[in-house]
């Protein structure tokens, strides 16, 4: 069972390492199975093509985000810090991905793709979860308001791929939003 872990772990690195460098459309199953060291149809024993693969690296990415967001939505301090912490643990998870990446930008692009139902979930589930955080807050617009940060939230991330460039933008933005909005 190990080895089968380890076996689909190494493939998923190795096509990871391919996209971020030749993109989604310059990377072949045969250079994936070459990268990970294993004949071709041991990797179709695995995934069935190479949209399951990208699948799942997005799949892996998703699991950290939802990790990441929710252990910093949960943490210390004000409704308003803690939001502004999960979504800037969502969006490094992002840019630590696609840092230094030619293709980041059409990858960044895949809501509209092939992982569209998996990023619409997460997307969903940190809506709820920010609007419910707003609701306990107090805040009488909670729905609209979450809408309107991870809007604008999408597009400082989308921007500001360094990491270290996020947190203080998307905690500025928090800050800004939400801060007025509490009773």
């Amino acid at each position: 069972m190990a080895d089968v872990v380890d076996k689909r772990r190494r493939i998923l690195d190795a096509a990871r390492a391919l996209i971020l460098r030749n993109g989604r459309r310059g990377t072949s199953m045969e250079a994936i199975a070459a990268a990970a060291h294993i004949a071709k149809p041991t990797l179709y024993a695995y995934f069935r093509g190479k949209d399951a693969v990208f699948e799942a690296i997005v799949g892996d990415l998703i699991a950290t985000i939802r990790a990441d967001f929710r252990a910093a939505l949960g943490g210390e301090g004000d409704v308003v810090g803690r939001i502004g912490a999960a979504l800037t643990a969502k969006y490094k998870a992002v840019a630590r991905l696609l840092a230094g990446s030619p293709h980041a930008d059409a990858l960044y692009g895949e809501h509209d793709g092939i992982a569209a139902p998996q990023l619409a979930a997460i997307e969903a589930e940190i809506a709820a979860a920010i609007e419910g955080e707003l609701a306990r807050a107090g805040v009488v617009r909670a729905r609209p308001l979450a809408q309107l940060l991870l809007a604008a939230s999408y597009g400082v991330g989308r921007k500001a791929l360094a990491p270290a460039e996020l947190g203080p933008a998307i905690r500025l933005l928090a800050e800004r939003l939400l801060r007025p909005e509490l009773p």
